[in-house]
């Protein structure tokens, strides 16, 4: 995205969701569904960004950042640190499960 100040690399992203009836250790239609989980917030962490939202506006927060009839300020959006929090806080979700199964 270019706007009259500069260039900002945006990250629109889908978190993983931790579904209450996925088995990470492996399903029968999915036996690799944990490696792909453990893949998926590898990748995350190395994205590289300078603002992000996410599918869902609880998940980066949007409300807290951002309230109808405020004037355009893409900086609210710089949030490595939410991002991060976030990724890890999936992950932690992921491992728990994925202990639990074995």
């Amino acid at each position: 995205m270019k706007d009259e100040k500069r260039s900002w690399k945006v990250l629109i992203v889908n978190m993983p969701s931790i579904l209450t009836e996925t088995k990470h250790t492996g399903m029968p239609a999915y036996p690799n569904v944990g490696k792909d989980y453990q893949y998926t917030f590898e990748s995350l962490k190395k994205l590289q960004f300078d603002l992000w939202v996410a599918s869902h506006a609880g998940q980066f927060k949007m409300h807290d950042k951002r309230k109808p009839g405020d004037p355009y300020n893409p900086e609210v959006f710089v949030d490595r640190k939410g991002y991060d929090d976030l990724v890890n806080s999936l992950e932690s979700t992921y491992h728990r499960r994925l202990k639990s199964e074995q």
